[in-house]
């Protein structure tokens, strides 16, 4: 068991040596509900955005509306991003009418949540009042809460839409500095060229777009069906990636019990810059080799290693789901969190706030990472499950008074 927690400033109760985000790990960890992603669910977590966002007004708002302005433009272009930058006082309605707009947009061009198998995670609720409440949210939390996420930092905002720091070349790096165990990278297909790291064998491989996410881009390559020598890879990975980088990476086989799953591990950089654990969820019951394919999820409590619930409250997709591995034990996920915490900080980039790392169980009974990826859009959903969750979190992370209450990064303009 871990001693006691401390109290530290700003209502942190962390204990100094545990490697939890204290009360708010054990509020996303331990949270339960039977009435999830109904109008009154989510025009409360939608009321919890508001309610942030007018909190970020008063207390910041120059740094705020700087970041407003360019993430905005990033985001909607200048012309749409402009008038949205100017609605920030009325925020809400900007944003419903956003949502409207896209919803039209659809029909025309698709949407980036949806493009790839992740778009389990961003499904409407079925009710059409539930379902705006629910896009409505959505938009507005990971524009509130991004900003205590990436500050008035370009290049962190910059990265709210795309990497070019970020790269899964730069997570396997973290990672394979702390000796986290990763798929090796067998070969890069670049510039028409696939070079190989390591002989092929009879491996059956990954193939992975550096910057892209949410798994698009992927591809599950089996041997003797898929390809047979180098040169054969080499000629499918000319017809489907002829212009772009891609990683060729072994394939790492999970265990039998849970089958193809991922860990999900949030990290966050605390304003006393150290890294804690928000959260470590399972996704599990997938129906391809890609973890996005799940059909449910799991609260893992990393202190235990067992899982203790339903991720029933992450998405719509996964709120009324069967649960038989409620009471699991899960052996290694306490040292694959502390591996995501150490490669979290050993990240040079200290306006990197928030990481969620992605690994798996293999069949050797061990854990390997796959890679990490900026949590611009998970952390917004632990921040505001509930209002205890937000609180929490304001008072840890995000407190304005003073000075080094804040993980907020840039320049804070006027800290009060």
């Amino acid at each position: 068991m871990s001693p006691a927690p401390t109290k530290q400033s700003h209502g942190d109760d962390n204990a100094a040596d545990s490697f939890t985000a204290g009360k708010m790990y054990q509020f996303c960890t331990h949270k339960k509900s039977d009435h999830w992603f109904g109008i009154r669910d989510c025009s409360w977590r939608y009321t919890l955005t508001c309610l942030l966002h007018y909190w970020s007004l008063m207390t910041a708002p120059f740094d705020y509306l700087y970041y407003i302005y360019h993430h905005n433009l990033l985001w909607y272009g200048t012309m749409m991003g402009t008038v949205l930058t100017l609605l920030t006082p009325v925020l809400p309605v900007g944003i419903a009418v956003l949502v409207c707009y896209k919803y039209i947009e659809s029909f025309f061009k698709p949407d980036w949540s949806m493009a790839g198998p992740g778009r389990v995670f961003f499904v409407k609720p079925k009710k059409l009042v539930a379902a705006f409440l629910w896009d409505c949210y959505l938009k507005q939390s990971m524009l509130v809460g991004q900003f205590y996420l990436v500050g008035t930092h370009d290049a962190a905002i910059r990265h709210t839409w795309v990497d070019t720091i970020l790269t899964k070349d730069y997570w396997r790096d973290a990672l394979d500095s702390v000796n986290g165990r990763l798929p090796r990278e067998l070969g890069r297909w670049k510039d028409g060229v696939l070079r190989m790291n390591y002989p092929l064998g009879s491996n059956d491989v990954v193939i992975k777009l550096p910057d892209s996410f949410l798994g698009i881009g992927d591809a599950f390559w089996t041997h003797k069906e898929d390809f047979d020598t180098v040169e054969s890879l080499e000629e499918r990975l000319n017809k489907e990636y002829k212009d772009k980088e891609a990683l060729v990476l072994e394939l790492v086989r999970p265990c039998k019990s849970l089958g193809v799953h991922s860990f999900d591990i949030v990290t966050l950089r605390t304003p006393q810059d150290d890294v804690k654990v928000l959260s470590c969820l399972l996704w599990a019951d997938c129906t391809s080799n890609s973890s996005h394919s799940c059909q449910a999820g799991y609260c893992v409590d990393v202190e235990t290693e067992t899982i203790v619930s339903a991720a029933a409250w992450y998405s719509p997709y996964f709120a009324h789901m069967d649960a038989p591995l409620i009471g699991t034990q899960l052996k290694g996920v306490r040292n694959a969190c502390r591996t995501a915490v150490n490669a979290h900080k050993a990240c040079k980039e200290k306006w990197l706030t928030a990481v969620g790392w992605d690994a798996m169980l293999t069949n050797k009974d061990e854990i390997v990472f796959f890679e990490g990826n900026f949590a611009g859009a998970r952390a917004p959903r632990r921040m505001f499950l509930s209002l205890r969750c937000l609180l929490e979190f304001v008072k840890s992370y995000a407190w304005p008074f003073g000075y080094g209450g804040s993980m907020r990064p840039g320049v804070q303009i006027f800290s009060m």
